[in-house]
């Protein structure tokens, strides 16, 4: 860092955005030091704030850090909205914003935290470090398993699970190194929902993926904009290493769309190969080899039971109190969400210690429960199960007599080596967009292969309350209405509406509501004041398939040299509707609440390259022509090649799919134990 970066007048500027209070201002706070230890990740801010302090210094006369603080903040007003210096107030206020309200792995604790009652870790609770599951390494790999299974999230781990439990030998292939919980949780500026820079979970650089949107391609990296690139997590577990664990099952009505509903022009709406009876010992199972936390009532009245939540449902909290009785008003049903945390010790490990950042970051006391630290370790308990980390499968084999797999290990140690491991069987469950860019490098399946790509419409609608309702305690979303589902309210298949979590206080200090400066003192005691009474509802709902949303194979190349995939995502007007229909009943429910000032938040297009319940692209039907998969998974076209994910999703229901993604694992899994390919 040059001292002319970190000049007395850039530091002024700073403490003029963020000013003292009853504790440090900006620079002091974090800012100063966020700017002296982020790198090369802040090169972008660099020149833009060199020339902000040479402009504020010719203004001055000479010396802008010299003026007193009255003058100060008069010149940076007029540059606030003076075209000429637009971009380079853009980057103080994002420098600020950063250093000062975001925790980051070399600024781990800035002022702006404390100043909004955020506290990562409670107190008096000490992180603990869990062991994974051991690694192999590219040499404890032998040539030959019964199964080489694609991927460790939650259709992986119970596919090698189920298998070995039945007495195959399994190699569980996870393309991400070995890191531990540390180096997954803490971080607001590269976690997976944050995503200002790089992430933590992401795949790195070398995976580049193309983004085919209406205004053209664009070529995306591994460390670029998550929410283009897909918000997938790569990480042992996958997405349940950081998920909140919002553990839900489908409705009976979500195994039959297009019987319900009928199928839109354009849309490609299926029926599953399986209905929700079928579905049913499986979700008991999974919420208890999972381990979930719920209670029977409001909430799972259309989906019977056969077993009890094997956890009772967390405690209450004020925006669950004041969203019930508004619910209770409407004539509404409601409950507390499911989740798969520990809400009481369970399985030789504690309960949750409730922190505030459960979405997106993994968790201090292995309190969330996951493929990491439930199907894997079971699977590896067996003696059966060999785990290799850093590791890349390069293309899938079908054969008559064997199956197989290419692979490169131990790249980010620095030396890779590829190898060849044949096996019965290849389960390929790498989530919807890698799992059909897999089979489509590879050469297999048919042209259903990367097709009807689709993941759930979301709403936020925000608010004001008279007082404070959701503070910063985890582990996030707390209550929630399934009345809008397959109701009268909401067309095609409507969606669930909860709380909205505790939003990040870089995302508040980012985007405050009309009315709040946006910056100075009055931004900073909106900050640590009526921010806590900022409150909303989130929607999810039906996101309506269509064959033409598809991953493709890109022309750009990986690190090896193979394709990386072209993402087209559509959205269909029926998509809009269920989105439009989520916003109204949410500010229903906030009006009912006592809410003031709703609003809708608007986040510019609403189709992404891919999203984080992205699914369909190797649907399961009942015969090639419908789909790409048997209605167990199998490859259409293929003998020894089954897909275990949400890829088989024909529909992906209203509400977060993970649990369904572990039920029809044990499904899938259960048929290809009992049947074996020889």
């Amino acid at each position: 860092m040059t001292d002319r970066t970190i000049s007395p007048s850039l530091r002024a500027a700073v403490d003029r955005v963020i000013p003292a209070g009853r504790r440090a201002g900006g620079w002091a706070g974090g800012v100063g030091r966020y700017l002296e230890t982020a790198g090369a990740e802040l090169d972008w801010a660099r020149p833009l704030l060199v020339a902000l302090a040479d402009r504020l210094d010719g203004l001055a006369g000479g010396d802008f850090a010299g003026l007193d603080t009255e003058r100060q903040d008069a010149l940076l007003a007029a540059l606030e909205h003076d075209p000429e210096a637009e971009r380079e107030f853009a980057a103080l206020r994002r420098l600020c914003w950063e250093g000062f309200y975001a925790a980051s792995p070399d600024n781990p604790e800035p002022v702006g935290l404390e100043l909004v009652g955020f506290r990562a870790v409670p107190p008096g609770v000490t992180p603990v470090e869990p062991d994974l599951v051991p690694d192999a390494g590219p040499s404890g790999v032998t040539r030959a398993y019964d199964a080489i299974v694609v991927g460790s999230g939650p259709g992986g781990g119970v596919a090698a699970q189920v298998l070995t439990a039945a007495g195959r030998t399994v190699l569980v292939v996870e393309r991400a190194p070995r890191l531990p919980n540390a180096a997954l949780r803490g971080d607001h500026l590269h976690g997976k929902r944050a995503a200002v820079y790089g992430v933590t979970v992401g795949p790195g650089p070398g995976h580049p993926r193309v983004a085919q949107l209406p205004e053209g391609d664009r070529l995306l990296d591994g460390t670029d904009d998550s929410w283009l690139y897909g918000l997938n997590a790569f990480a042992m577990g996958g997405g349940t290493r950081i998920w909140q664990g919002m553990a839900w099952r489908f409705l009976p009505e979500d195994f039959r769309m297009r019987s319900e509903y009928g199928n839109p022009d354009g849309a490609s709406l299926a029926d599953w190969p399986v209905d929700y009876d079928a579905m049913e010992p499986y979700y008991s199972r999974a919420e208890r080899e999972l381990g979930v936390a719920g209670e029977e009532g409001g909430l799972t009245g259309r989906t019977p039971r056969s077993a009890p939540y094997p956890m009772p449902a967390f405690g209450t909290e004020r925006a669950r109190e004041v969203l019930a009785a508004a619910a209770e008003g409407l004539g509404w049903g409601w409950g507390p969400i499911p989740l798969a945390l520990n809400s009481v010790p369970h399985d030789g490990r504690p309960a949750c210690v409730r922190c505030p950042q459960c979405v997106g970051h993994a968790c201090p006391v292995n309190a969330k429960n996951g493929s990491h630290n439930t199907f894997l370790p079971r699977a590896v308990a067996t003696g059966r199960c060999t785990v290799l980390y850093d590791a890349e499968v390069l293309e899938v084999r079908d054969g008559v007599d064997r199956a197989g797999v290419t692979l490169v290990a131990g790249a980010s140690a620095g030396a890779p080596v590829e190898l060849e491991v044949t096996a019965d069987v290849v389960v390929v469950a790498a989530g919807a967009v890698e799992t059909a860019r897999l089979l489509l490098a590879s050469g297999l399946g048919n042209d259903q292969v990367g097709r009807h790509l689709h993941d759930h419409r979301f709403v936020t609608m925000l608010s004001r309350m008279d007082e404070p309702v959701k503070p910063y305690v985890g582990p996030g979303h707390s209550v929630a209405t399934l009345d809008h589902v397959h109701g009268d309210t909401i067309p095609w298949g409507g969606g669930v509406l909860v709380d909205l979590m505790s939003l990040l206080p870089l995302t508040h200090a980012t985007a405050p509501p009309p009315g709040v400066p946006g910056w100075g003192a009055g931004h900073r005691d909106w900050m640590s004041g009526d921010r806590a009474k900022q409150f909303g509802v989130f929607g999810m709902g039906q996101e309506i398939p269509m064959p033409t949303s598809r991953v493709t194979l890109a022309d750009a190349r990986d690190r090896w040299g193979r394709p990386g995939a072209a993402l087209r995502k559509l959205v269909h007007r029926t998509s809009v509707e269920v989105e439009d229909g989520m916003a109204a009943q949410g500010e229903r429910w906030l009006l009912a609440a006592g809410a003031h000032d709703v609003r809708r938040q608007r986040a510019g297009a609403t189709a992404s390259a891919a999203g984080e319940h992205s699914c369909g692209t190797a649907r399961m039907a009942a015969s090639p022509a419908a789909g790409a998969t048997d209605p167990f998974g199998r490859l259409w076209g293929s003998r020894r090649v089954v897909v275990c994910d949400s890829s088989l999703h024909p529909t992906n229901g209203s509400v977060n799919p993970t649990l369904t993604i572990v039920a029809n694992a044990y499904r899938v899994a259960e048929a290809l134990a009992a049947e074996w390919v020889r």
